[in-house]
């Protein structure tokens, strides 16, 4: 018997995106100032900024409202202005170094508010001559006066501003290498456990049925291959089954007929991202604790629904009849599992036990990316046979 080699799973490891165009944009502390959190965020600023300038200049009464609304309008066509502009060469800025990408926002920024300025004065002083619209108050007695005091304080702001993006950036991705490392450290605690009930498998089958055991052999080695390539990083749920597949092979080698595993994910879109030995696991623990203790075995049911924007998925097995739980990490593979769930989605992971009398059950979710390939009836992938 052949192994069946996980041509896809090497194969269909790049994500959508290039690496180095997604480091190219992550490594941009300024943020997307197209979004709406961003836009939000700078007209909170430009009210705060206007704000505090009518309180220096101490109005009273109708006049300070007045003076407030003038400087409200004024700030945020400077605002927005800026910010379309820095949208559009956030590209460029992301390709060059911090003080440089610093200097040149704050530079563009500048020119901005002074495009603006001027045209302000234009439109001001044109008003005002066909006596549409009075601006006396408006505007300072000389151009230059005006200009300056906008630029200094475009300058002010926005060094401020940017300021506080890099921190956070900073922060941000700090915070996001810690979870790298953390989910790297519980990775390689639980290969060397999968590894090693690998080897038995293979042992027990070279004592009993040779060939099975060469073949075994072989499913190991591209199952590693798929498994340990990219230690740390997520992988597609198309390449996590596929493993997962592989290992439910090997078992069948060894526990025959006995072993029944139930697909029944038509529906879930493959290309979610998942940490690498995610449902692998929970077939293991489900063969060593609810299988192999039972004469006549039994069936191992897998699951998967999509609802909203989360795919879940549950593995449930029968559990054997008065008989006390085995030892041999499994509590150990479940808290390995939810904690790299939770770092890798946050609030967004589902983590559930339910174990009852007859059978034992484990739920995970994590956020769906949007649709993708299918799982036939009998759990394979793409004509991937398993």
């Amino acid at each position: 018997m052949a192994a069946k080699p996980l041509t896809s799973v090497t194969e269909s490891s790049a994500p959508d995106r290039s690496a180095a165009d997604q480091s190219v944009t992550d490594s941009c502390y300024l943020p997307d100032f197209s979004s709406a959190s961003a836009v939000i965020a700078l007209v909170l600023i430009t009210e705060l900024v206007a704000l505090a300038l009518s309180v220096a200049r101490g109005g009273t009464g109708t006049e300070f409202f007045v003076d407030l609304a003038r400087s409200s309008l004024l700030i945020l066509w400077m605002t927005l202005t800026s910010a379309c502009v820095l949208t559009l060469v956030r590209p460029i800025l992301a390709r060059r170094s911090i003080p440089v990408a610093t200097a040149f926002a704050i530079g563009l920024v500048v020119a901005c508010v002074a495009v603006v300025s001027e045209l302000v004065i234009q439109f001001g002083q044109y008003f005002s001559a066909t006596r549409l619209v009075d601006i006396s108050g408006v505007l300072p007695v000389t151009r230059f006066e005006f200009l300056s005091r906008n630029l200094l304080l475009s300058i002010l702001v926005a060094g401020g501003v940017l300021r506080y993006y890099y921190v956070t950036h900073q922060w941000r991705t700090n915070v996001e290498r810690e979870a790298e490392s953390r989910i790297t450290a519980l990775q390689a605690r639980i290969r060397p456990h999968f590894l090693f009930n690998s080897m038995n498998t293979i042992a027990a089958l070279t004592r009993t049925d040779p060939a099975a055991a060469e073949s075994a052999v072989e499913d190991l080695a591209d199952l590693f291959r798929a498994s340990l390539s990219n230690p740390g990083e997520s992988i597609s749920l198309e390449q996590e089954l596929e493993v997962t597949r592989v290992y439910q092979r090997m078992e069948e080698q060894r526990l025959g007929s006995r072993l029944q595993v139930d697909w029944q994910l038509n529906d879930v879109p493959l290309q979610t991202r998942v940490p690498g030995l995610t449902i692998q696991p929970l077939l293991e623990n489900a063969i060593y604790h609810g299988i192999e203790p039972r004469a006549e075995g039994g069936t191992i049911t897998v699951w998967g629904v999509t609802e909203a924007d989360m795919v879940t998925i549950t593995v449930s097995n029968p559990l054997p009849e008065h008989s006390s739980p085995r030892s041999g990490g499994h509590q150990l593979a479940l808290d390995n599992i939810r904690q790299r769930l939770e770092l890798a989605y946050g609030r967004r992971a589902r983590f559930e036990v339910d174990s009852a009398a007859e059978y034992f059950r484990v739920l995970i979710g994590f956020p769906l990316p949007g649709a993708g390939k299918r799982v036939f009836e009998d759990g394979t992938i793409q004509g991937v046979a398993g």
